[in-house]
């Protein structure tokens, strides 16, 4: 059976790195700070070990894929590292 990643990430201290619209990711953080992070599941690794396709997405377009209905902010892992946060989603099938 193959799976669907789809991940986001969100940078949390832009001090030292370039190519970031910082506005943009400082309203990504306080939106995700504010309304999902307390939902999500605190891992500290993710490994995938079957088929799997990683779909890279944009802050709003990751959101856009939980729907609250079928997909859960519960749904999601959150790794955090040291200067952004890494948001997943696996799904057994396209969403």
């Amino acid at each position: 059976m193959a799976y669907y990643l789809y991940m986001t990430r969100i940078m949390t201290d832009l001090n030292n790195c370039y190519g970031f619209d910082n506005t943009a990711e400082a309203a990504n953080k306080t939106d995700f700070d504010t309304n999902y992070k307390a939902n999500c599941l605190l891992v500290d690794d993710l490994e995938n070990m079957e088929t799997t396709f990683t779909v890279t997405l944009t802050y709003a377009q990751f959101k856009a894929k939980i729907d609250g209905t079928n997909i859960l902010w519960t749904d999601v892992k959150l790794e955090i590292a040291n200067n952004h946060y890494d948001l997943y989603l696996l799904t057994n099938g396209p969403v």
